[in-house]
C-alpha cells in the first residue's frame, strides 16, 4: 500500500470503526471491529508457515512510542494499517520482520484466524504496558517491551535484531 493509498483510507475511515475493511488489495487480510476496543486483523486466504502474508507499508515515521506504533529499529517506530490492529499473543500467528518490512506467517493458518505477535519481538519499551490475557502456555502475564524480559523468557521467542542488540547493550555485552 502505498502512503496516498494509506492516507486515502485513513481520510475516508479516520476512525477505522467499520465493522470490516480490507486495506490490501489482494484480499489476504481484514481489519473487524472498531479501535481501542475489539480491533483486529483476520487473514481470508490460508497461508503456509514461513510464507509472507503482507509487506510492511508504514505511513507514519516517529521517534516516539505509542500504543500504535510498532518500534523498527533501535529509534525509530512506524505506523502501519495492518500493524496497528495486531493484537499481542505469547503464541503469536505472525512474526512481524522489521528487518525485511514484512509480517509472516509463524505457523500454518486458515481463512479467519487472528493474525497476533509478540510485542516485545519489536518493542523495547511499551508505551502502554497491559496484562497479557492470552492464556498461552507461554504467557508471559505483564507485556511492557523486551526490557523487562528475562533472558529466559526471550530466548522462548523469536525477536527482531535491534531488540537483541539492545538486549546485549543493557546487559554490557
Amino acid at each position: 500500500m502505498t502512503q496516498s493509498q494509506a492516507t486515502e483510507v485513513l481520510n475516508t475511515n479516520s476512525s477505522l470503526a467499520d465493522s470490516s475493511i480490507t486495506i490490501n488489495k489482494d484480499n489476504f487480510f481484514k481489519i473487524v471491529g472498531q479501535r481501542d476496543r475489539d480491533r483486529k486483523s483476520i487473514t481470508t486466504k490460508e497461508f503456509k508457515k514461513g510464507e509472507v502474508i503482507a509487506k510492511i507499508a508504514s505511513y507514519s515515521l516517529s521517534k516516539k512510542p505509542d500504543f500504535l506504533t510498532v518500534q523498527i529499529n533501535h529509534e525509530e517506530h512506524i505506523l502501519d494499517l495492518l500493524l496497528e490492529a495486531m493484537n499481542h499473543s505469547c503464541s503469536p500467528t505472525t512474526f512481524v520482520d522489521t528487518q525485511r518490512m514484512v509480517v509472516v506467517a509463524e505457523r500454518d493458518l486458515s481463512p479467519g484466524e487472528e493474525l497476533t505477535f509478540f510485542y516485545p519481538s519489536t518493542e523495547w519499551e511499551m508505551d502502554r504496558p497491559f496484562q497479557c490475557h492470552c492464556q498461552s502456555p507461554n504467557c508471559i502475564g505483564f507485556v511492557a517491551g523486551a526490557k523487562r524480559l528475562t533472558i529466559q523468557q526471550m530466548v522462548s521467542f523469536k525477536l527482531n535484531d535491534h531488540i537483541k542488540n539492545l538486549t546485549k547493550q543493557a546487559l554490557h555485552l
